[in-house]
């Protein structure tokens, strides 16, 4: 697990040293993948969930998967030390690991939903909720690990 998280931090750090050429969509995809082999067997989540989750499918009832989504954030480094989801970290990812065609979309995205967090006291329903409101706002770009 260890080596796993050190891999995806590797691949994040990669990406950001050759930002300069854009990121594509294979290798955003890819660090999809990593991301979600990193935070899933944290939880006990069946992959058909979290296929469904990728693909827009969010389930309120379900606190694991509440708190996939925050070790998501985690590792993307968009969650503060007292848990609540960082707009402000998010949108500084965003040219990092985006690539061109999903980023004005992600960046009206975060900011339509930046106040949603407020609503909820737990970290786990703070990421949650917002990252549901990012793929609210819209459905055609939202991507998810």
């Amino acid at each position: 697990m260890y080596l796993k998280i050190n891999a995806l931090k590797y691949f994040l750090t990669l990406l950001a040293c050759t930002a300069v050429s854009a990121v594509t969509m294979q290798q955003f995809e890819t660090s999809l993948d990593m991301m979600r082999n990193g935070c899933a067997p944290k939880f006990k989540i069946a992959t058909e969930i979290l296929d469904n989750l990728r693909a827009g499918e969010f389930i309120e009832n379900n606190g694991d998967l509440k708190c996939y989504t925050r070790c998501i954030a985690q590792l993307a480094g968009t969650v503060t030390k007292k848990g609540d989801f960082s707009v402000q970290k998010a949108l500084a990812q965003i040219p990092i690991i985006l690539p061109p065609e999903m980023q004005d979309p992600a960046k009206e995205a975060l900011n339509a939903c930046k106040d949603v967090q407020k609503n909820y006291k737990e970290s786990c329903d703070k990421v949650f909720y917002t990252t549901k409101c990012v793929r609210d706002f819209d459905p055609a770009t939202f991507k998810f690990p």
